[in-house]
């Protein structure tokens, strides 16, 4: 907005002297008609041919000077108008057009400041003294008059410039910076992402994104209020300043998340600087840090890149918001890059089952928007079935089955009705013969792949219990896949974990001992204790 007026007021300025030009050749030419003596009519048609050609010549340079906002320039054009200037007159015996001497030092003043405008009243103090010294000084105390009036309207309109810049500098900041931590704000944030992307666009280059969290900021704020939140809050936002890189930039994007932005770099060197912030961070002493969960100030931190992630601005803040939530998720205090299952799974696909592919993956996000209750709850659960497969000895390729299994495991819900999905209350009798049926529904979307085809029976049996008392076809203990026991754990974390409309979430401890309840009957009591181990460490 300030450079849209900015433009709006050089525009008033050029238009001012094109107009007083115009209006000063006719004053010329009206006076030349009205003269007889020869020398007159000599000096002012060598006056208007000067005015015809050399002034249009001026507002050219005027003009150039603006496009490029070059003070040479704009020194040169009042150098050369000074001139043309004192040339006229030194021609007339009306010491009133020395007027004319007063538009410079108002384009200076209005432009530049107070600075600019006096150097330019004591150029015209020059040509006031070279016009007197033509005219043997008859005019001296008229031309000191003038000199007087053009050095007061610098003065005056030149501070008046410096103060607006000056005003207009700190509401600028006051509108562009956060006040408690003096970093970016989030409106400031957008802009400066909207301009690293189209520059990254342009020279082709590579842009990342790291999104910062504090951990259990809420806690220390609830335990010592929030002056002292505001300190540890200003303490993280000095440590980010100091490791923020050169061309890049910070700023607190919310509460206690921060973003920075990192022109040229890739996920790579986004993650070494993210983590030589967590670093620090953790090595922070803060008063009280004794009640934070690990006795320490911990921050955890999500990298995206683009354009080989992300190919806008949305997706980018999306991607690494997606990243710094797996890292909050799996054990805080962590830098993860992006990554996308999906991405992966769609490489090893087949050409022909690329299009049932990217079917499942639109089905997948309307099961998302559809129940609200369960939202992140596929990617949860294969972040913690992965930990798990590890834990219990898994290979590669059997973990990679059961993080596309976890991923895809509620894909049959897409055959329930959103107010079955999201009722208030528990399910009656024929609403949960529905739901129960969405491991088979599940199963018979995903069959077609043959690529998956060790997926379909864990989607199918992820809810089998260890002893036979499970959906949909009853099986007991070793006769359901292991990647379908391992889930089953999973998934009952979660959901009592999630706040669902009929109940409120269990704390990390509560849900630990709900699942110890059911170790035999619902749960393979080997892989169980594994999982608490795990939550546990």
């Amino acid at each position: 907005m300030y450079h849209e007026d900015k433009n709006k007021q050089e525009k008033y300025i050029l238009a001012s002297q094109v107009i007083s030009f115009c209006l000063l050749a006719i004053v010329i030419l009206v006076a030349v008609s009205f003269k007889n003596q020869l020398t007159y009519q000599i000096g002012y048609y060598h006056s208007t041919v000067m005015f015809a050609v050399i002034f249009p010549l001026i507002i050219l340079v005027r003009f150039l000077s603006d496009q490029y906002n070059n003070i040479i320039l704009e020194y040169v054009v009042n150098i050369f108008y000074f001139i043309i200037s004192g040339v006229f007159l030194v021609y007339l015996n009306n010491s009133s057009f020395e007027i004319l001497l007063i538009m410079p030092v108002i384009i200076m003043a209005l432009k530049y400041g107070v600075k600019h405008a006096l150097s330019t009243a004591f150029c015209s103090l020059a040509v006031l003294f070279f016009v007197s010294y033509r005219k043997l000084f008859t005019s001296i105390d008229s031309d000191m008059m003038y000199f007087i009036v053009f050095f007061l309207v610098a003065w005056l309109l030149g501070n008046m410039r410096d103060t607006e810049k000056e005003i207009h500098r700190k509401l600028e900041r006051l509108a562009s910076y956060d006040g408690l931590t003096d970093l970016h704000n989030h409106r400031s944030f957008q802009l400066i992402m909207d301009r690293a992307i189209a520059q990254a666009e342009k020279k082709k280059e590579p842009l990342s994104l790291i999104m910062f969290d504090l951990d259990y900021f809420k806690v220390y704020n609830d335990s010592f209020g929030h002056q002292k939140g505001d300190f540890v809050l200003k303490l993280v936002a000095g440590i980010l300043k100091e490791c923020t890189p050169e061309h890049c930039e910070c700023a607190r994007y919310g509460g206690e998340e921060f973003a920075m932005i990192l022109p040229g770099t890739t996920t790579e060197t986004a993650k070494t600087v993210g983590e030589t912030i967590r670093s620090k961070i953790e090595d922070t002493v803060i008063p009280g840090m004794e009640v934070l969960p690990k006795g320490r100030l911990t921050i955890s931190v999500g990298v995206a890149e683009y354009p080989r992630m992300a190919n806008t601005k949305e997706k980018l803040i999306q991607k690494a918001d997606e990243a710094l939530y797996k890292a909050k998720f799996v054990s805080k205090n962590k830098v993860e890059a992006y990554y996308s299952v999906f991405d992966e799974l769609s490489l090893r696909l087949m050409d022909e089952e690329k299009d049932i592919f990217n079917s499942i993956r639109t089905l997948t996000m309307v099961i998302n928007a559809k129940d609200r209750y369960t939202f992140g709850h596929s990617e949860r659960t294969m972040l913690l079935a992965r930990k798990l497969g590890e834990k219990v000895g898994l290979n590669h390729e059997d973990i990679k089955e059961l993080c596309y299994s976890s991923l895809l495991h509620d894909i049959g819900k897409i055959e329930v009705a959103r107010e079955i999905l999201n009722k208030p209350a528990k399910l009656n009798t024929q609403e949960w013969e529905i739901l129960k049926q969405h491991p088979q529904w599940g199963a018979d979307i995903i069959r077609p792949m043959k690529s998956l085809k060790n997926t379909v029976e864990i989607v199918l049996h992820h809810h089998e219990n260890y002893d036979g008392s499970g959906y949909p076809k009853g099986l007991k203990g070793e006769e359901i896949p292991l990647g379908a026991r391992i889930l089953r754990i999973i998934d009952s974390y979660d959901a009592i974990t999630t706040n669902r409309p009929y109940k409120e979430a269990m704390t990390k401890s509560q849900a630990l001992e709900e699942l110890r309840r059911y170790s035999g009957l619902h749960y393979d009591p080997y892989l169980l204790e594994e999982f608490v181990w795990i939550m546990n460490h």
